[in-house]
C-alpha cells in the first residue's frame, strides 16, 4: 500500500439469521476524521514499578471484586474453596474483598480506584495486583473492570446459575493439582475463511503473520510451543464439529482466532433473551456458528486459553464506545444505509457476558481462561491505517499474550501485553491533545485524523477483556532443570592440555 492510502477498516461482525457480514466492505479509513471528533480521554492510572516477580501471588497479592450486599456475598461463597488456595498461594494473608455498586460509569470508576483501591492507609506492598470480579455487567459494571485493567491484572467471572461458578473453580483447582505431565503446550491458530474481507485481512494481518513469528521464535527457543498447529484452509470454512475437534486433545493448548462474532438477525433480535442467547457466538459463514450449546458438554481446549478475535466474542456492554460515530455515519448518510445493521446489533438494555465463554468455562473439559471483545471489534488491534506510513501490521501484540502464557506466566500477566498496547495509544494521544492546547488554534484535518485512528485502536484494544481467575496459568509440568554438571579443571583452565595437571 502506498503511503498516503488508508485501507478499509474492517468490522468482525455476523447477522444471526445468514451469518453474512454486517458490514461486507468495511469503513474507508478516511473517514474517520469527518464528523468522528473524539472526545478527550481520562488520563488512565500508570502503572507502578512493583518491582519483584509478577507471577509471585506472596508479593503481588489477590482480590474479589462483587457486587453490594446479598447477590455479593452469595457470589463470594460459591467460591471459598479458589479465596482458600489463593489465601494459601500469598502466605496465609486474608483475600481482600472490595464491593462495589452496580451502575458506575467511567468517571465513577476512575473516582473509586482513587478512593478505595489506592487507599492511603493500606501500605503498597499490600495493593492486590490480582483482581477478579464475580458477576455479570449489570453486577460489577464494565468500567470498573476497565480502569483496574489499567493498574493491575483483572478477570471476571459470570453465570447464569451458581452451577457455573462452582464448576469452574472445581476444574481450576482440580488442573492445580493435578496439572497435565507435558512441559509444553501445543498453540493452535485458527481463521474462518468464510470468503469475507474481513476474516481474509484478518488471515493476512494477523493468524498469517502471527504462524510466521511463532515458528520463527520457536526455532529459536522463544516461543515454548509443544507443537504449533493452523486449523481451517482457504476457500472452505471449517464446520463446528471441525474446529471442537481440533482442540478436543486433553492436553493444555492455546488457540488463536479471527471469525466474526454473531451479531442481530436482519430484522432485529426477536428478544433479550434471543441477543443473551447468541450474541457474541462464532459465525463460520456458511457452515454455521460455534455457540454456548455447542461446547457446554463437549471437549473444547480442556485447561487451555482461548484468545477469540471477534464482534462481542466475550460480552456486550450496556453502550458501545462507538454508538455516537456510528450514528453520526448514519445522519451524515455515509455508506448508504450499510451502518444501520451495525446499529442495530449495539446493545440496547443491560450489558452482559456472551454465553459462548460462559458455556466453556463452566464446562470440566473447557478451557481455565477466554480473552475476547466486549464491543465491536474492528481490524485496528491488528492493522493500524497510518495516512503517511500506510498500514502496519501488528501481530506481536498477540503472539506476546499466547508466548507468556505457554511460559507458565498467569494469564493475567500474558493478558497485559493488549493492555499496554491501549496506554501507549493513550500516551500519543495525550501528546497530540497537549500540542493542540499549547498552540490555541485547530488542528489540522491529518491530525484530526491521526486523532481518530488512535481513539478507535485505543477502544479496540480496550474492548478486550479476560474471562476467569487472572492467576490461573497453563496447568503442565515444566521440565526438571538440567542437573548441574560436575566442574574439570578445563572449566578454570581452558587451554590446558587433557591430562595435564594444572599448576598450582
Amino acid at each position: 500500500m502506498s503511503a498516503g492510502t488508508v485501507s478499509a477498516i474492517q468490522l468482525l461482525l455476523a447477522h444471526a439469521d445468514d451469518d453474512q457480514p454486517a458490514l461486507a466492505d468495511g469503513i474507508a479509513g478516511d473517514t474517520l476524521g469527518a464528523g468522528a471528533a473524539p472526545a478527550r480521554l481520562p488520563v488512565p492510572a500508570q502503572l507502578r514499578n512493583r518491582g519483584g516477580d509478577p507471577n509471585d501471588l506472596d508479593g503481588q497479592r489477590w482480590a474479589l471484586i462483587v457486587p453490594e450486599g446479598e447477590a455479593g456475598a452469595r457470589l463470594e461463597a460459591l467460591v471459598k474453596p479458589l479465596v482458600d488456595k489463593r489465601r494459601d498461594d500469598q502466605g496465609g494473608r486474608d483475600v481482600r474483598v472490595y464491593r462495589v455498586p452496580a451502575q458506575m460509569d467511567a468517571d465513577a470508576a476512575l473516582r473509586w480506584h482513587r478512593e478505595v483501591y489506592l487507599d492511603e492507609e493500606l501500605p503498597e506492598g499490600e495493593l492486590p495486583f490480582y483482581q477478579l470480579i464475580l458477576g455479570d455487567l449489570d453486577q460489577v459494571p464494565l468500567a470498573i473492570q476497565q480502569v483496574q485493567m489499567l493498574d493491575g491484572v483483572v478477570g471476571r467471572l459470570a453465570f447464569a446459575d451458581d452451577r457455573g461458578y462452582e464448576a469452574y473453580v472445581a476444574k481450576l483447582l482440580a488442573w492445580e493439582r493435578t496439572p497435565s505431565p507435558i512441559s509444553r503446550a501445543r498453540s493452535v491458530f485458527f481463521t474462518a475463511h468464510d470468503g469475507t474481507a474481513a476474516t481474509e485481512l484478518g488471515h493476512q494481518a494477523l493468524v498469517g503473520p502471527a504462524l510466521a513469528i511463532a515458528r520463527k521464535d520457536a526455532a529459536t527457543g522463544n516461543f515454548a510451543a509443544a507443537d504449533i498447529v493452523e486449523l481451517g484452509q482457504p476457500g472452505r470454512p471449517a464446520t463446528p464439529d471441525e474446529l471442537v475437534a481440533g482442540v478436543a486433545a486433553r492436553e493444555p493448548a492455546v488457540l488463536l482466532s479471527v471469525s466474526h462474532g454473531t451479531g442481530a438477525p436482519r430484522p432485529g433480535w426477536p428478544s433479550p433473551d434471543a441477543q443473551r442467547r447468541l450474541q457474541g457466538a462464532m459465525s463460520l459463514g456458511k457452515a454455521g456458528k460455534l455457540t454456548g450449546d455447542d461446547v457446554a458438554t463437549r471437549a473444547f481446549l480442556p485447561g487451555g486459553l482461548w484468545l477469540m478475535f471477534a464482534c462481542f466474542g466475550a460480552g456486550t456492554p450496556a453502550d458501545s464506545a462507538y454508538r455516537p460515530w456510528l450514528e453520526r455515519l448514519s445522519q451524515l448518510g455515509q455508506f448508504g444505509g450499510a451502518i444501520e445493521p451495525v446499529v442495530r446489533s449495539l446493545p440496547a438494555g443491560p450489558g452482559f457476558i456472551s454465553a459462548l465463554p460462559r458455556a466453556l468455562l463452566a464446562n470440566p473439559d473447557g478451557p481455565i481462561g477466554f480473552i475476547g471483545h466486549i464491543d465491536l471489534a474492528w481490524s485496528y488491534s491488528f492493522q493500524e491505517p497510518d495516512a503517511a506510513r500506510g498500514a502496519r501490521n501488528r501481530p506481536r501484540r498477540f503472539t506476546s499474550v499466547l508466548h507468556y502464557a505457554l511460559r507458565r506466566d498467569r494469564i493475567g500477566v500474558a493478558f497485559r501485553e493488549l493492555v499496554s498496547s491501549a496506554l501507549a495509544a493513550d500516551t500519543e494521544l495525550a501528546t497530540l491533545y497537549g500540542d493542540q492546547a499549547r498552540r490555541g488554534a485547530p488542528i489540522d484535518a491529518a491530525q484530526q485524523t491521526r486523532i481518530a485512528h488512535l481513539w478507535m485502536l485505543r477502544h479496540d484494544l480496550m474492548g478486550h477483556v479476560l474471562l476467569g481467575d487472572p492467576a490461573a496459568r497453563l496447568p503442565i509440568t515444566p521440565a526438571p532443570p538440567a542437573a548441574p554438571r560436575r566442574a574439570t579443571p578445563s572449566d578454570f583452565f581452558p587451554f590446558a592440555v587433557p591430562g595435564d595437571k594444572p599448576d598450582r
